[in-house]
């Protein structure tokens, strides 16, 4: 089987991985992802305008379809976000060798930065997420994910919300899922947290599912600083990544850039990803992909303005 044979699902916006998560569906190809999700929102907009009066009051209530195989809108990566949304970088180890020296000491330099954070608790999760795709403009959008919905403010000054399936919103971590407040019982050391992590998945698989399910609870997920932590700790013992120092990120921020290279022991998406983050204090920046075949040439970029707790929409 090869990229172009698997089931593709993508999700509706960033930090959509949570609400999607009620029903199980397959991780989304990346650079598909942001495609949809450009395409997607502009529709929403348009329908938007069409449908209901044009009053700064007003909501657009989209019904949720969970549980059924679409094509939709969702941050390359991410997130998006949750918005995300999802979809974040993927490693395929194979024969690789473990992470570089360089690569491990910089997860374990953002973990003890994690650890020593603080986090409040609040209502909703923001993502303020810049979108670009290959062919199309940038554009910026707020997510708000609380316990029962998402809420997404868009470029344009419409604001769409979909409630949450019943049970809440939950994210997948190894073959099970875990809601908001049972976050907070997931293991923090690193060697329990990467067997839950590659839980139902062996070889090549466990490690991509390790760090793309990683990726989704740093950027989508409120996890406490030592969660957080854990996660930089696992994926500092992850083969195959790669660190390259002073790269810029789409709002023009200097960062440290992770890419991760398919292995051929397995099929895979032609698109590679990357991650761009501020080692100082363990941000994630931005989630790009490039195609495998002129890395040089990015598929799409989600580059994350803010990414913290929130107590109202706003």
């Amino acid at each position: 089987m090869t990229h172009k044979d698997q089931d593709i699902h993508v999700l509706d916006f960033p930090g959509a991985t949570a609400l999607k998560d009620a029903g199980r569906t397959e991780p989304p190809d990346p650079a598909v992802l942001a495609t949809a999700q450009s395409l997607v929102r502009r529709a929403i907009a348009a329908d938007a305008e069409h449908a209901v009066p044009a009053t700064a009051s007003d909501t657009v209530v989209v019904a949720p379809r969970f549980g059924r195989r679409r094509l939709v809108a969702c941050a390359a990566a991410v997130a998006a976000v949750a918005a995300g949304v999802a979809v974040l970088p993927v490693v395929g180890v194979g024969s690789d060798p473990a992470a570089s020296a360089s690569a491990a000491d910089l997860f374990n330099t953002m973990a003890d930065r994690a650890a020593s954070g603080s986090q409040r608790s609040a209502p909703y999760w923001k993502t303020t997420v810049r979108t670009w795709v290959e062919g199309d403009k940038p554009h910026t959008d707020n997510t708000y994910l609380s316990r029962s919905k998402l809420v997404i403010k868009t470029q344009n000054g419409r604001t769409v919300t979909k409630k949450a399936p019943p049970g809440g919103v939950r994210w997948t971590v190894g073959n099970r899922q875990v809601s908001w407040d049972a976050l907070d019982k997931l293991p923090t050391r690193p060697d329990a947290l990467r067997r839950v992590l590659s839980a139902g998945a062996e070889g090549s698989a466990a490690a991509e599912q390790t760090v793309r399910q990683s990726g989704e609870l740093l950027t989508e997920a409120p996890v406490s600083p030592r969660l957080r932590a854990a996660l930089f700790r696992v994926l500092a013992d992850t083969p195959g990544a790669k660190v390259t120092e002073r790269v810029k990120d789409g709002a023009g921020r200097i960062g440290t850039e992770i890419s991760w290279r398919w292995s051929k022991n397995f099929a895979h998406s032609p698109h590679s990803p990357n991650w761009i983050v501020r080692p100082s204090d363990g941000q994630i920046l931005e989630c790009n992909s490039v195609w495998e075949d002129d890395p040089e040439r990015m598929a799409g970029r989600s580059t994350y303005l803010y990414t913290g707790p929130a107590d109202s929409v706003g």
